[in-house]
């Protein structure tokens, strides 16, 4: 968006990661996600010590 880029300025990642990499990122993300979300269990990890 270039009124954003022109306010902001533009991001260049440090990091470019081929294609396949990417769509499996997404999907492990995505996946991770809807897991996440169907099993509503409270986590330790996730949801705080407290």
């Amino acid at each position: 968006m270039p009124p954003v880029a022109q306010r902001f300025g533009t991001f260049t990642s440090p990091v470019d990661l081929p294609l396949w990499s990417n769509i499996v990122l997404g999907l492990c993300a995505s996946t991770s996600s809807v897991e996440r979300a169907t099993r509503l269990r409270w986590n330790a990890l996730l949801d705080g010590s407290s």
